[in-house]
């Protein structure tokens, strides 16, 4: 460890398996102090938890009932004293804790269902094709290209042994057909006001490519925007009831910005590599990507500067020091080293 930074806390036998998106900082007890908030994603021998260590003492531990993908620290009303809420997405849903105890639950709408495997699914309850029917047909929706991709409940279908096809139509054909997609990033967006403790919004990203902003209060889909490819990073800035930018880092590694009032988003960026993190800094944008690129643009998207690293960039945060104005960003790399930079100069590195 370099002579500037101390180690706060180390445990060699935490056994935690997480990602970056699944671990944030928040004053979940209403203290002077904040906590770090992690979902553990568990292995094959205990299922995910969510995780608060207090200090250097783990404070809580709860089950989770899906792998998370994401977790954020935001405010959802103006109650005193002012602690915030934790988001915390799994699967299609979005589980809200207050006070660590669970507050609400959110689940991403449904998708529309293939209208063909909707009625085939009726005519096979009905008795009016015969499983193989219904199995040839069904292969036919899911091998073309343009159509509507088949729900769970018929994909299983299909993957059945031919001996079992007749008992699982018994069994399953009068449950509902849906099709349900997953949430792959989390982010807030200031509602009205800029201070820290101010009401946010949150905004999520799917897989099946669209964008949503939700009501604070209600839990509503106030904006819901399609993109060209699955969103995986997400920054904003802004207000969301005056005016707010928030950046799309892509799958296919497009960089976006939704503006407000646009119903399509800008095309901004084309990546050379598949992005692993994206920072706003101030008027810059920070962007790693896989091909151990760390890259700065400026606010209209015109390139800064370029460093290659030696090591592949596992993770990149913002370092807002507010009691010295300073705002950095941290670079976590596979050696295990971690690099702190400005947007004009490289300042430390740490182990």
């Amino acid at each position: 460890m370099s002579d500037i930074w101390l180690e706060a806390h180390a445990d060699p036998v935490a056994n935690l398996h997480t990602f970056p998106s699944c671990v944030t900082l928040s004053n979940v007890y209403g203290q002077t102090n904040h906590q770090c908030v992690v979902a553990d994603n568990g292995d094959l021998a205990w299922p995910p938890k969510l995780k608060v260590y207090d200090g250097t003492s783990l404070s809580y531990d709860g089950s989770i009932v899906e792998t998370p993908t994401a977790i954020v620290s935001f405010h959802v009303d103006t109650t005193e004293p002012r602690i915030p809420a934790i988001a915390l997405a799994a699967g299609p849903y979005i589980y809200v804790y207050k006070n660590i105890r669970p507050y609400f639950k959110f689940t991403v709408p449904s998708l529309d269902v293939n209208q063909m495997e909707q009625d085939l699914w009726s005519q096979a309850k009905d008795d009016k094709i015969d499983v193989q029917m219904l199995h040839d047909m069904l292969e036919s929706i899911k091998s073309d290209a343009d159509a509507v991709p088949l729900t769970p409940l018929s994909t299983k279908f299909l993957q059945t042994p031919p001996h079992q096809r007749t008992h699982f139509v018994a069994v399953y054909r009068d449950n509902p057909l849906r099709r349900q997609t997953v949430i792959t990033c989390l982010e807030t967006l200031k509602k009205s006001h800029p201070e820290d403790d101010a009401i946010s919004c949150l905004v999520i990203g799917t897989e099946n490519k669209d964008l949503y902003i939700l009501d604070p209060e209600a839990f509503t889909v106030l904006v819901k925007l399609p993109l060209p490819s699955a969103p995986v990073f997400l920054r904003s800035t802004g207000l969301y009831d005056v005016d707010y930018r928030i950046l799309v880092a892509c799958r296919n590694g497009n960089i976006l910005v939704m503006k407000k009032g646009l119903n399509t988003p800008k095309f901004c960026i084309t990546l050379n590599s598949h992005p692993v993190g994206i920072e706003r800094i101030g008027k810059s944008i920070v962007v790693a990507t896989m091909d151990k690129n760390l890259m700065c643009y400026s606010n209209k998207m015109k390139s800064l500067w370029t460093i290659p690293m030696v090591h592949n960039i596992t993770c990149l945060a913002c370092m807002d020091f507010k009691a010295k104005t300073f705002k950095g960003v941290l670079v976590g790399l596979e050696s295990g080293k971690g690099l702190l930079m400005n947007i004009s100069a490289f300042l430390r590195n740490f182990s």
